[in-house]
């Protein structure tokens, strides 16, 4: 293979972090702060205000063309070049095994080389709000420079296959980690930060016939808040399962670690008209797994595979005498589910619609409270 391959972020990934940071810069310039603000015997803004102003928008620029232009990979005959902060050059003959891992709703490629060093790439990647389309093509080909230009495959007879969610057939990593969905967190947590929001609002405007907010009201506000977005933080970070080579951890209120040893399958089973993962122990306890899920309305794109990939987990590393590969016992009150399809559209529209209206209301109160702020209430 001759000439160069460039791999960055698509127009595509680029503009939802665009408009994100685009209102960033909207919200910092129409601060009224900025402009309300005059010295005696000046006319016009004061020096540190334009300071202000001008800064954070020029850092939310370079910014947004660092991380849409430059981050990425180059392929060339000798080597892949990784830009990132510090662009590095990794040979060929140095790569040990191309990979693609789960990150966060999303998945990316991994470089493992022959002295142990594990290298992710932040393009070519797709997550839930920067899809890329042609990831698997972009995998491929960086798979294919990689064993014409000197790669090996560790196992010749799965070379360019992937296994269970993205791994590597005959390679695991130490450690994997599941969290909830974007599609199952986001929604979850706009809906607790549009609470968290109200009431702070509720505090700190005062109650019905109160001039002025008073000091129990805006704590209970404040306190309510917290709670709140507490809440939203652990229902999207703090529940999961983490799977090491010894056990499976499970995430949640009352954490638990179950060895891959006591494991005698893993099944699936309907729950309030979603379905979830049960682990079934060899003493008869059965464990729900709060990862991955699907609800009546929320979903996991990936349940079906972040499910095969539990089993690829507790098959490579039970000992032998479980339950044989390929099966996966069934709970004696459940009937065989059919694998789960996708999201229906009627799901993606109520979704999309619940985050906007959330997300509207969100941004909403923030300018609300900024005004209270600048006008010194």
């Amino acid at each position: 293979m001759a000439g160069r391959v460039r791999y960055r972020a698509s127009w595509q990934q680029s503009l939802p972090l665009g408009l994100l940071l685009g209102v960033v810069v909207l919200m910092q310039v129409s601060n009224p702060s900025l402009w309300a603000q005059h010295r005696s015997g000046l006319s016009g803004l004061p020096f540190e205000s334009r300071v202000l102003a001008m800064v954070p928008p020029f850092l939310i620029t370079l910014e947004l063309w660092v991380l849409s232009h430059y981050v990425g990979v180059t392929l060339t005959p000798e080597g892949v070049v990784v830009h990132n902060l510090r662009r590095r050059t990794i040979p060929w003959t140095g790569v040990a095994e191309v990979a693609v891992e789960p990150v966060t709703g999303g998945r990316r490629v991994v470089l493992y080389e022959t002295d142990g060093r594990r290298t992710p790439l932040r393009m070519p990647s797709s997550g839930f709000l920067s899809r890329d389309r042609r990831f698997d093509d972009k995998v491929a080909t960086i798979r294919s420079w990689w064993l014409a230009n000197g790669g090996t495959a560790r196992v010749a007879d799965t070379a360019g296959e992937f296994g269970a969610w993205g791994h590597a057939r005959g390679r695991l990593p130490e450690r994997l980690g599941m969290r909830p969905a974007p599609s199952r967190s986001v929604p979850t947590a706009l809906l607790l930060g549009w609470l968290a929001a109200d009431a702070v609002m509720a505090g700190f405007a005062g109650g019905p016939g109160a001039d002025h907010p008073t000091l129990l009201g805006r704590t209970l506000g404040a306190l309510v808040a917290l709670s709140l977005l507490l809440g939203a933080g652990f229902l999207s970070f703090g529940r999961g399962v983490t799977l090491t080579a010894d056990h499976l951890v499970v995430q949640g209120l009352r954490p638990r670690t179950v060895a891959w040893d006591e494991i005698q399958g893993i099944a699936v089973e309907g729950h309030r008209g979603g379905r979830r993962p049960v682990v079934l122990e060899a003493g008869g306890r059965r464990t729900p797994l709060p990862v991955p899920r699907v609800g009546r309305v929320l979903w996991d794109s990936e349940f079906e595979a972040r499910v095969h990939t539990l089993h690829h987990w507790w098959r490579a590393h039970a000992e032998t005498g479980t339950t044989p590969a390929g099966t996966a016992l069934q709970p004696s009150d459940q009937t065989p589910l059919l694998p789960w399809r996708g999201p229906r559209p009627w799901q993606k529209g109520v979704l999309a619609l619940a985050c906007v209206a959330l997300g509207s209301q969100i941004l909403l109160f923030v300018l609300v409270g900024a005004l209270f702020l600048t006008a010194g209430r």
